[in-house]
């Protein structure tokens, strides 16, 4: 019997304009095999990310280490003209070493020019991540092989409720796999990290939540996370306990809301925007032959989202 595979499609990059992404990726491991659950990888693998995004123009909003893979949501700015001071400083951080920056005391006008496109490219700051990180895993724990399984999957999103949306998907994670009860309790999440107050290098709650202070979008964030993590998105899927929603709707939530469909679009959706976003998507993958079957966005949690790729099943709310 012929196997049942979705086509493979290209990533959609964009650089006319600043751009979100939700990006993810898989581990090379055996069934039933979690390297990054452990604390120190964990660990690591947030830290090449921070490294990674203080050299790169991005800026991470949400991230989510789970024992397989890993979600990240962020945004690359749009490519601009940088001083020369500027990415000098930033190769000081790819390349630390004497004799690296002796190489580039040697670059051309056209080397500067290429490294300056490249801090503004999604694919090269993964590549840079996952590069790093497997070196640092393979030479840690003695491991040979290919760390990382395939080639990571990108998702873009058009508008900052997508990208709301998105950052409680990737935080929620934990608590769907019944690996904690309270999103915050995750080590390797970035509700985890804006907690401790280490989150200086994250991009601030309140480009996404209208308040006027931290504070204030870090509570409302919260109230999201609950009310949204209390329902599960399928059959005997974990939750956040009623216990531990009524403790917080007893410390002033207001928020509701509730989806339960797993929101597989977030990884395979390939865009997320309005209709006539996603119409304009489609229009322009037709014209190139890469995507001729779909000829209609695919409404997600009645028509709240609109996907450019068709999926299994559609998400709803109630």
């Amino acid at each position: 019997m012929k196997e049942d595979r979705m086509p493979r499609f290209g990533r959609l990059k964009y650089t006319e304009t600043d751009a979100w992404y939700h990006l993810y990726s898989r581990v090379a491991a055996y069934k039933g095999e979690y390297p990054l659950s452990e604390a120190v990888p964990m660990r690591r693998l947030i830290q090449t990310i921070e490294h990674f995004s203080a050299i790169y123009f991005c800026e991470v909003a949400a991230l989510c280490v789970m024992g397989s893979h890993y979600h990240l949501v962020v945004k690359f700015d749009v490519l601009q003209d940088v001083s020369r001071e500027e990415l000098r400083a930033r190769t000081r951080l790819m390349y630390p070493s004497r004799a690296s920056q002796a190489e580039i005391d040697l670059w051309s006008e056209e080397d500067w020019e290429h490294y300056q496109r490249r801090l503004f490219d999604v694919s090269e700051y993964m590549r840079n991540v996952q590069s790093a990180f497997a070196r640092w895993y393979n030479h840690t724990y003695q491991r040979r092989g290919r760390f990382w399984a395939d080639r990571f999957k990108s998702t873009y999103l058009e508008d900052k409720r997508a990208v709301l949306d998105c950052m409680l998907y990737v935080e929620l994670n934990p608590v769907r796999a019944g690996l904690v009860e309270r999103p915050e309790e995750w080590q390797g999440s970035s509700i985890y990290l804006r907690e401790l107050g280490k989150d200086s290098w994250l991009a601030p709650l309140n480009q996404f939540i209208a308040q006027s202070t931290q504070k204030k979008a870090l509570r409302e964030y919260r109230e999201l996370l609950y009310y949204r993590g209390a329902v599960p998105t399928k059959p005997g899927q974990a939750a956040i306990s009623q216990k531990a929603l009524e403790h917080e709707i007893a410390r002033g939530f207001e928020t509701s809301g509730y989806y339960r469909k797993r929101l597989g679009y977030f990884v395979d959706g390939l865009a997320i925007g309005t209709e006539s976003f996603i119409r304009d998507q489609l229009a322009r993958m037709r014209e190139e032959g890469r995507y001729l079957r779909r000829k209609h966005p695919i409404p997600q949690l009645g028509g709240i989202h609109l996907s450019l790729r068709e999926q299994r099943s559609t998400a709803v709310i109630f």
